[in-house]
């Protein structure tokens, strides 16, 4: 067997064996791989409901070059990328390579037996864990249901995580039309250009709501449940100050570098803009 690069995408195939293919995105493609590391792993576990800026401080701690590149592994379209480079057959890798678009949702719908799962992880841990051992991953809430809910696979024996990360944030009107705008625009991230129109949709955003806090209530439950004291982090402070932010989580983990550190420069964009001030700002007026 050997690897082949095609484009930006990395499959494992046979002398005879050629799937073209392409990721959907580019950071989860070798060219992103960290050497691998010596060290024992040491998971750690970013939790977190939509549009709490968890994916920005993924990124920062992913370039801080000492904590591993924490990313939303079980997200379906990651998942997809990542059986494409290296599932357990060609037939299997081709199929993901065809999902796009909404198709790519059918990935998260799949039944993954605990061995599949425990199998894709590690894939990824050997690929995406720093030299001092430190490996990340962010976990939505109804991601975890999906995976590791009542009676599903456990998240300790998948995962082990040493520490957890609970990301919020405190304007639950503010998340909810953020998500109600990404939910209709199909643009979760900044540098995705293209996006369908959205319209004010007072019910969604109320709906919208009523997630967060039932999703944040079932995080604490679990945390009480296991007694997890997570490092508890929010939006708004990772927004005003990212560098007290990023000390903070590497203090918590135990990364030598938690002091004199330089804040990576990113090439994201916040979203929020005068279109959410005003939906924010009408939604509380109705409310």
């Amino acid at each position: 067997m050997r690897r082949l690069a095609i484009g930006s995408a990395v499959a494992t195939s046979s002398e005879s064996e050629v799937v073209e293919v392409s990721l959907l995105d580019p950071r989860n493609g070798e060219a992103f791989d960290l050497p691998i590391a010596e060290n024992p792993p040491k998971t750690y576990v970013v939790a977190s409901t939509p549009r709490t800026g968890s994916t920005l401080l993924c990124r920062l701690l992913w370039d801080l070059d000492c904590v591993g590149a924490p990313k939303e592994y079980l997200n379906p379209m990651q998942m997809r990328d990542w059986e494409v480079r290296m599932g357990d057959s060609a037939a299997w890798r081709f199929f993901c390579a065809c999902l796009r678009g909404p198709a790519v949702g059918l990935l998260g719908q799949r039944e993954w037996k605990p061995e599949e799962l425990r199998r894709y992880v590690e894939r990824i841990r050997q690929r995406r864990t720093s030299a001092g051992g430190f490996f990340g991953i962010k976990i939505h809430r109804h991601h975890f249901e999906k995976f590791f809910g009542e009676g599903k696979i456990s998240l300790e024996e998948t995962l082990a995580p040493r520490q957890w990360i609970f990301l919020r944030r405190m304007d639950r009107v503010a998340q909810a039309v953020s998500w109600s705008r990404a939910l209709q625009s199909g643009r979760w991230a900044s540098h995705q250009k293209f996006a369908f129109p959205v319209v004010y949709r007072r019910r969604q955003i109320g709906k919208l709501i009523e997630q967060i806090e039932a999703q944040e209530a079932a995080w604490e439950r679990y945390f009480q449940a296991r007694q997890i004291e997570p490092l508890r982090l929010r939006y708004e402070d990772l927004v005003e100050d990212r560098a007290a932010v990023l000390r903070l989580v590497l203090e918590y983990l135990g990364a030598a570098k938690a002091s004199g550190i330089t804040v990576p420069e990113l090439d994201f964009e916040r979203q929020s803009d005068d279109l959410n001030r005003l939906w924010i700002e009408r939604y509380r007026e109705e409310s």
